[in-house]
């Protein structure tokens, strides 16, 4: 695939010209874990002005790519999309880094424009209410890396067992697929990434 830049501007105005049928548009950033879905995510929020995202990391744990998802779309997804604030208990990671331990309570706002960063945020469950699905993707051996750089050596068996979650999870989801957009995790081409992003084109 050839790349293309792109400013997080015109990709900003693309979801706010799209149609909705919802009080918010609700956008996904979606792809495998270690692709760098964060930090796409951060500047996407703060190029449409400062609209609030939604972290899957509060709701998943090790071990099952499916459990978590009710609570993440009942208690978060599903009332913003209507227009009111969500309220929900954020995964306790420094307490209970394997399980699933719930911490403090946390309240987003209802917004325009809402951004839902981290793995399986595009999934079929919720797709057909998205006016945006964007899929970063980058080498395995990279998200590997960047992983463990994250969460020290002792975790790679996490890393090596949650990957495979993944790779059978995207097989029968398709998600990638239904993205409106792919972009480069590792990209050959240099940008900005507080205002760029770099797009795989296929053309």
């Amino acid at each position: 695939m050839r790349e293309r830049v792109r400013t997080l501007e015109s990709l900003a105005g693309e979801i706010r010209s799209r149609p909705c049928s919802w009080p918010a548009r609700l956008v996904a950033v979606d792809g495998p874990s270690g692709a760098g879905k964060s930090t796409l995510s951060r500047f996407l929020a703060a190029a449409c002005g400062g609209v609030p995202i939604v972290r899957v990391d509060d709701f998943l744990y090790w071990r099952d790519i499916e459990g978590w998802w009710p609570r993440l779309e009942s208690e978060a997804l599903r009332p913003l999309l209507t227009g009111s604030a969500a309220r929900f208990r954020i995964r306790d990671w420094a307490n209970d880094p394997l399980g699933q331990g719930l911490g403090r309570w946390t309240e987003i706002a209802p917004a325009d424009v809402v951004i839902v960063d981290g793995v399986t945020a595009s999934r079929r469950a919720i797709a057909g209410d998205l006016v945006m699905a964007l899929w970063v993707e980058a080498p395995a051996e990279d998200r590997l890396r960047r992983g463990i750089a994250r969460d020290g050596e002792q975790r790679r068996p996490l890393w090596i067992e949650w990957m495979a979650l993944e790779d059978e999870f995207f097989g029968r989801d398709g998600a990638p697929g239904r993205a409106d957009c792919i972009v480069s995790g590792k990209p050959r081409r240099a940008c900005d990434q507080a205002t760029e992003v770099v797009v795989l084109d296929s053309r």
